[in-house]
């Protein structure tokens, strides 16, 4: 019984803090060494048949185990949530993500919690502006997200606000499998056109 009790412990500890254990460290170590070692191969099948490259690059390997134990830090108490997780290592490129825990607040709401913000900017917006302005809630808090994250309110809902933790999960752990696949199926396209 001691025994578990002590197994029980040291799980707990691992995921408290995954980046200082060592079986965590070992786990991510895996992972990232694969999904480099393809990604590399892929990369040196693309130069040898002389494919031109496109944007994906070669995956480093240290930067891949520290995204990997920040996704199990996620789990731990006090960690980041998945949502912020994913907004710094997955969210399209046109969405400001500069604060990533502001951001990630509104992938954490409810529908009423969501319409109630929108609510809520369009009030503020509408006090601080002298004279009517001949907007709905919607339009002012599409304005303000444009201004704030750079991309219209239905992107925005697309990207944080229908956030979804089982898609967020695959994008962190099989991302970079899933364009190495890719970058395979493109270098098979250019062999096959030439």
């Amino acid at each position: 019984m001691m025994g578990k009790i002590k197994q029980i412990r040291e799980a707990k500890a691992e995921i408290e803090n995954p980046h200082e254990s060592e079986r965590m460290q070992a786990l991510a170590e895996i992972l990232a060494e694969i999904q480099a070692s393809q990604r590399a191969a892929v990369m040196d099948q693309r130069e040898a048949a002389g494919i031109d490259p496109d944007d994906r690059e070669r995956l480093d390997r240290d930067a891949r185990v520290s995204e990997i134990l920040d996704l199990v830090d996620g789990y731990g108490p006090g960690g980041r949530p998945l949502s912020e997780v994913w907004l710094v290592q997955c969210a399209p490129d046109n969405i400001d993500t500069t604060e990533p825990s502001i951001t990630a607040h509104y992938a954490e709401m409810s529908e009423a919690e969501w319409e109630a913000q929108i609510e809520r900017w369009a009030e503020t917006i509408r006090e601080t502006q002298a004279g009517e302005i001949d907007a709905t809630d919607r339009e002012l808090a599409d304005h303000h997200i444009n201004k704030k994250w750079g991309v219209s309110i239905d992107r925005f809902e697309a990207v944080v606000v229908d956030f979804d933790p089982a898609t967020a999960l695959e994008d962190l752990l099989a991302g970079p499998s899933k364009e190495t696949e890719q970058a395979i199926k493109a270098n098979t396209e250019a062999l096959a056109d030439s």
